[in-house]
């Protein structure tokens, strides 16, 4: 057994600065007080953090357990720094001058709103940061900067009872104060490159509805189209003054709304050109096709085309009784029909078994199928449009800067996917021509484009494949590298198994970059090879390439490359740099996580990282291109120094087929060597990984480690892993060793041991005690406990089949029950009630549309009926993650008195040892609501 909080010396010589391991625990107990009850709200949550463009400044929500946040925006070179109440969404201007964030209302302001039925508006704040002066505006919902950053547009709140979309919109040229205003406009957008900003106008009577365009910079306002009309989905070219916008028609032959698709080119000229694509006049569009409004137009690069959503119209109905012969014979049979006009329809659905999609997914995809479309591509200068998805195209991906569309074609594929695998044919459209070439056959993980569009690419078999689209050559480029490119801990009876991911391309689609298990390899994709960029395999330390900047689609091949670095049996993490054609050297290597990347400031080598241990707040750092130096921005939590905290380390075992694995073992924060402790296991898949995470003790998260730490448990984080048809099998061959090797340490008392987990760890939970009398107590949240029943039934949430859950998913059983009835059997839980003496509680809510409801009815009647100890927590209404506080605030806490009981001894409430009967709950509910 190892400790991985030690050992970092032997890698200081390129560590960024010593992190401090968590401390053995030592000789004596601790002198601070654990966390109480009234002790969680203070605690901080850090968000995610920007950077000003010029690195010197650094904005960060944190959010507190009471539910109160602030936004703080500190100076990077020094102790300064901003604090906003309620602050969040901060959004700095590209010159680095200003900083826009939003500003929302406390939580007891916002329950006294909603009291009164008043609305929660929130406002904006405006920061000049090179003068420090503040500025508020209230009841503003949005705010976006030009893309200079010299102004910005604030879209406030429209009235209540208005039938438009339109609000005000206050436009500010922040450096000199100046602004302009304008009425009823429902969306806005900055031009990329430039000052103009495009607008919609809609008003509640449609008069004067339009699109505006005005130049922030001269203060030009110009009308571009004006009708009684809506507009919508505005959208500029790239770096380029163009512009396409929707504009509605209606008509009465049709139910359905159709557009007119509107464009302008050059609009930073005197003279743009306009164009107009109207499907009533356009001969390429065949009559009674329609413009759709769920997708915006998408410019190509060259500003050439337009790629726009086409589907059929919807013609009107004719109804029943409408006809002048049916109202005839009504009249004839003395039927006034006044009756008729109250008849409600009958709530039926028709389930076929032939139906590809099952109708509870139909249902769930009612807005999506409503929203399929064909895509076409408008050629304006020519007049010309082209259908290039047509039928058989779900879902269609532009490439090449709109050279190429890539339609994929499920249709062949439909009844496999009813309860496996869901295949499809991939075909490359030709923009200009609508030509389709068929680039691959039954395909299953999507596939890209490269950002040059010359490539598609994608995963087959253990290795990646391209396509070249100009030449139509296919290729197999990984075959014979070396690397094993297949993820094989994740689902490993996928009939295509998944890849561990595309780092990226090289600029001008020169290369190809793909991880493997522990690196990545630069692969040419015209299939002349590939190389190892890094040597991570040699040491089974994992490096992923960090993008720096979220707006290339592509890498420089000349510029460096980072890595973030994680070893899989250390758990150190970190950062590498790698000049081009060498080998990454680290820059940061230590007992810590690193879990937000790296960031770096736009127009300066200002970079920022996130660091935390399971005792160290998670805090932000800033430093140069090599992170050496680095300087401690953000401090959270300072007040923890002020109680008693747990540490971690790592457990090595074996499982009962000797696959070597980890836990991750957190200490009790009132620890004291000359004692033993009960230890609560809480278990999924791999979590070895969270070694280094810090758990904010926040009692809404039900599951909270850092509470049990505080209530003076060990607590066990095992990584599970699992053989084809043995799910709940592998589970307990997995975890015995692990809790052995816990138990061997001699600080934990075997005869309390308690294990948890919840969905897929729920399922593992209560598999465990059928088979085990290992715990001395239980709890499942949402468990799994009938594979066979389950297997029959749908995972509500999307309306799909559980079969293919357990066919290719996480169940891994391959195949249906009835092909193999003595699998299914044996890793059922209900089907070993009678092997159950472990004390245990479930928890379910009543809508759970991931594991339906019954998987717990069916278990707490079979343990009444066999006669065995369980109770079962229903709260009504809740999914399969508790939603509302009170729920997971009572859950956790009779999570709390659960272990209490059953693994340190403490009376146990009535509730565990007998029951409530139904009225006591019913009027104990009663009592609190009046209370509250």
């Amino acid at each position: 057994m190892r400790n991985a909080t030690r050992g970092v010396g032997s890698v200081l010589a390129f560590t960024l600065f010593a992190v401090v391991a968590s401390a053995p625990p030592g000789a004596a107990a601790q002198d601070k007080p654990t966390l109480g009850a009234d002790d969680y709200d203070q605690w901080e949550s850090l968000g995610s953090a920007t950077l000003s463009p010029d690195g010197l400044w650094l904005a960060v929500v944190v959010r507190r357990v009471d539910e109160s946040s602030e936004l703080r925006v500190h100076r990077t070179d020094s102790d300064s720094v901003v604090i906003v109440p309620e602050g969040s969404r901060p959004e700095f201007g590209a010159d680095g001058g200003w900083l826009a964030y939003a500003i929302g209302v406390s939580p007891d302001e916002r329950d006294d709103l909603e009291e009164k039925g008043d609305p929660v508006r929130n406002g904006v704040g405006l920061l000049d940061l090179r003068t420090g002066d503040r500025e508020e505006i209230e009841a503003v919902q949005s705010f976006s900067f030009s893309d200079d950053g010299r102004h910005v547009a604030l879209r406030r709140y429209g009235a209540p009872d208005s039938e438009s979309d339109g609000t005000d919109v206050i436009v500010r040229q922040l450096a000199g104060g100046g602004s302009m205003s304008f009425g009823n406009v429902s969306a806005l957008a900055w031009q990329e490159g430039g000052n103009l900003l495009a607008m919609l106008v809609d008003a509640s009577d449609r008069v004067g509805n339009g699109v505006r365009l005005y130049d922030a910079e001269s203060g030009r306002i110009r009308s571009l189209d004006a009708d009684e009309a809506t507009y919508r989905e505005l959208s500029w070219r790239e770096d380029a003054p163009d512009l396409a916008v929707l504009k509605t028609y209606e008509d009465e032959a049709h139910e359905d709304t159709a557009h007119v698709a509107l464009a302008w080119r050059d609009l930073d000229t005197d003279s743009p050109r306009a164009f107009r694509l109207d499907p009533r006049e356009s001969s390429d569009l065949p009559a009674g096709t329609r413009i759709v409004e769920h997708r915006a137009p998408t410019w190509s690069d060259d500003g050439s085309t337009l790629f726009l959503g086409v589907k059929e119209r919807v013609p009107v109905e004719v109804a029943a009784g409408d006809s002048e012969e049916e109202e005839e014979g009504d009249a004839a049979s003395g039927d006034d029909g006044e009756d008729g006009g109250d008849e409600e329809s009958p709530g039926v659905e028709i389930w076929h078994s032939l139906d590809v999609d099952p109708v509870p997914q139909q249902r769930v995809r009612e807005d999506q199928l409503r929203r399929e479309h064909d895509i076409g591509a408008w050629h304006p200068g020519e007049g010309e449009f082209l259908f290039l998805g047509g039928d058989h195209a779900d879902r269609t991906e532009i490439a090449g800067g709109g050279r190429h569309v890539l339609a994929r074609d499920e249709t062949p594929y439909d009844m496999d996917a009813m309860f496996r695998q869901q295949f499809h044919d991939v075909y490359a459209v030709d923009a200009r021509t609508g030509g389709r070439e068929l680039v691959r056959e039954r395909v299953t993980i999507d596939m890209g484009a490269s950002p040059g569009g010359r490539y598609a690419v994608w995963f087959e078999g253990a290795d990646y494949w391209t396509h070249d689209l100009t030449t139509g050559e296919t290729r197999n480029v990984t075959t014979g590298l070396g690397g094993t490119f297949v993820d094989l801990d994740r689902t490993p009876t996928r009939e295509q198994m998944g890849p561990f991911g595309i780092a990226g391309w090289l600029e001008d689609d020169a290369a190809l970059l793909v991880n493997d298990r522990f690196d990545v390899w630069e692969v040419s994709p015209d299939g002349a090879g590939g190389r190892r960029l890094t040597a991570g395999a040699e040491g089974e330390v994992r490096h992923r390439v960090v993008t720096l900047d979220p707006d290339a689609d592509a890498f420089d091949p000349d510029e460096p490359l980072y890595y973030s670095t994680y070893g899989e049996w250390t758990k150190q993490a970190g950062f590498s740099l790698s000049p081009r054609g060498e080998m990454p050297e680290p820059l940061i290597w230590a007992d810590a996580s690193f879990s937000r990347g790296l960031l770096k400031a736009e127009d300066a080598d200002v970079y920022a990282f996130r660091q935390e241990q399971f005792d160290n707040s998670p805090d932000y750092y800033v430093a140069g291109p090599r992170l050496d130096e680095a300087r401690q921005v953000t401090r959270t939590n300072p007040f923890q120094d002020d109680h008693a905290w747990g540490t971690t380390q790592l457990i090595e075992y074996e499982n009962e087929w000797g696959r070597r694995l980890q836990g991750s073992l957190v200490y009790p924060a009132n620890y004291d060597p000359d004692e033993t402790y009960p230890m609560i296991v809480y278990h999924y898949e791999l979590l070895s990984q969270t070694l280094h995470q810090y758990q904010v003790p926040d009692p809404t998260r039900y599951y909270n480690v850092q509470i049990w730490s505080q209530e003076g448990y060990f607590v066990l984080m095992p990584d599970i892993v699992y053989r084809d048809r043995r799910p709940g099998q592998s589970n307990v061959e997995t975890l015995r060793p692990a809790v052995a090797a816990a138990v061997e340490t001699g600080m934990i008392d075997p005869e309390r041991v308690g294990l948890i987990g919840h969905s897929w760890g729920g399922y593992q939970t209560t598999f465990f005690v059928t088979q085990d009398d290992l715990f001395a107590g239980a709890v499942a949240g949402a468990p799994l406990t009938n594979l066979m029943s389950m297997y029959l039934s749908f995972y509500w949430n999307s309306g799909g089949t559980d079969a293919r859950i357990f066919e290719i998913s996480q169940g891994r059983m391959q195949v249906p029950w009835w092909e193999d009835w003595d699998s299914y059997h044996a890793n059922s839980p209900l089907h070993h009630i009678e092997n159950l003496n472990t004390p245990l509680l479930i928890e379910f809510g009543t809508e759970d549309g991931a594991v339906e409801f019954n998987q717990g009815v069916e278990f707490y009647n079979a343990a009444r009926r066999a006669g065995k100890q369980m109770v079962m927590l229903v709260y009504e209404g809740e999914n399969h993650g508790l939603a509302k506080e009170p729920n997971q605030r009572d859950y956790q806490s009779r999570i709390l008195q659960w272990f209490a009981h059953y693994l340190k001894g403490e009376p146990a409430p009535e509730w565990i040892t007998s029951g409530v009967p139904y009225l006591e709950q019913k009027d104990g509910l009663k009592k609190k609501k009046k209370v509250s």
